[in-house]
C-alpha cells in the first residue's frame, strides 16, 4: 500500500491487518486510547469485543482479538498520517483506472462512493499531489 511509510509502525500493522477504511475508524473513534483487546473468554470480554464489533465491525474485530487478544492494543491520534495515506491512494487508484480507459468522472464518482467523500473533496485530493519523500529532499 502506497504511503505507509507516513503511518506508525503499529497503526501501519492495523492497516495491514483490517484494512485503511477500518483502520481510521478505529483511530476516530479510540484514537489516543489504550484499548483491553479481549481473548473473549469471559462476560467483559464478550462486551469488550462487541464495543470493538461496534467500531470496526465484526470481520474485523475477529482479527483483532486473534491478533492481539488478551493484551492491550494503544491506538495513535494519527488522522492526518491515514488521510495522506488514505489521499496517496486515491491519486494512485485515478492515475491507474483513467489510464485504462476510463472517464475522470465515472472514477471520481466510484471514489466518492468508496471514501464516502463528495465527488467536490475527491476532486480537490486530486488537484493537490502528494507529497512524496523523494520529492522532498530534492527542495533541500
Amino acid at each position: 500500500m502506497s504511503g505507509n511509510q507516513n503511518l506508525p509502525a503499529s497503526v501501519a500493522e492495523l492497516v495491514e491487518l483490517i484494512g485503511l477504511d477500518t483502520a481510521m475508524k478505529l483511530v476516530r473513534t479510540l484514537g489516543g486510547t489504550t484499548f483491553p483487546v479481549p481473548k473473549r473468554q469471559t462476560r467483559l470480554g464478550e462486551l469488550r469485543f462487541n464495543m470493538l464489533a461496534d467500531v470496526v465491525g465484526l470481520d474485523a474485530a475477529d482479527a483483532l482479538v486473534k491478533h492481539f487478544g488478551g493484551g492491550e492494543l494503544y491506538v495513535p491520534r494519527c488522522a492526518a498520517a491515514l488521510q495522506a495515506v488514505r489521499d496517496a491512494e486515491i491519486n494512485d487508484y485515478f492515475v491507474a483506472e483513467t489510464n485504462k480507459g476510463r472517464s475522470s468522472a465515472e472514477v471520481v464518482f466510484h471514489l466518492a462512493r468508496r471514501y464516502k467523500l463528495s465527488d467536490r473533496r475527491v476532486w480537490l485530493i486530486l488537484k493537490t499531489a502528494p507529497v512524496k519523500p523523494d520529492d522532498q529532499l530534492r527542495l533541500i
